[in-house]
């Protein structure tokens, strides 16, 4: 018969840490709410303080050392809400900035289609006078302005694009992993 052993976890009068801690947590967050309650701000801000701090210990001792099923769902939604927080910090910074640049992008736009609408006006005027090096003259200076709007118009979606592509590489960091089965081997 194989030897049995067990391992002795570490107890405080009799209860694990992790209880202590949670029970100490509880505690310090009513006499919070009490101290606030009553009007005492400073003391039951202090004790708010104090509350999340124990929160924190108690979680990270649920992490490490998490025996009940309580301490484990308690580290899983701190973990769970910790990548929503990220995700949601990096989806909003990446569509600030995409919706910065497509801003700068649409009016650096707007102010060469007013350009090319007075290069088009010169170039009927040109035209109309017959004067065939000026038409050439407009006609490239217009080519261009149209080129530099199409390429306003390219940053922008491809701006865009990003900032879909950064929120979707985040979204796949906080999906939940999938188990399947696998399939019949041929």
């Amino acid at each position: 018969m194989p030897p049995a052993y067990e391992r002795v976890r570490r107890r405080v009068f009799g209860l694990p840490p992790g209880v202590l801690v949670a029970v100490a947590t509880l505690l310090t967050l009513a006499a919070a709410v009490v101290g606030l309650a009553t009007g005492d701000v400073v003391v039951g801000v202090l004790l708010l303080a104090a509350s999340f701090l124990l929160g924190i210990v108690y979680v990270e001792q649920a992490r490490r050392y998490g025996e009940s099923s309580v301490e484990r769902i308690a580290a899983a939604a701190v973990d769970h809400t910790r990548s929503l927080a990220g995700f949601t910090g990096s989806t909003a910074g990446a569509w600030t900035r995409a919706g910065r640049d497509v801003a700068r992008l649409r009016l650096e736009a707007r102010r060469l289609a007013r350009q090319r609408s007075r290069l088009q006006y010169a170039l009927g005027g040109a035209a109309y006078d017959e004067d065939a090096a000026r038409v050439e003259e407009l006609r490239a200076e217009l080519r261009r302005c149209v080129e530099r709007i199409d390429g306003c118009t390219a940053a922008a979606r491809a701006a865009l694009e990003g900032a879909r592509k950064r929120t979707a590489d985040e979204r796949l960091a906080v999906a939940s992993t999938q188990i399947r089965e696998p399939g019949p081997f041929r």
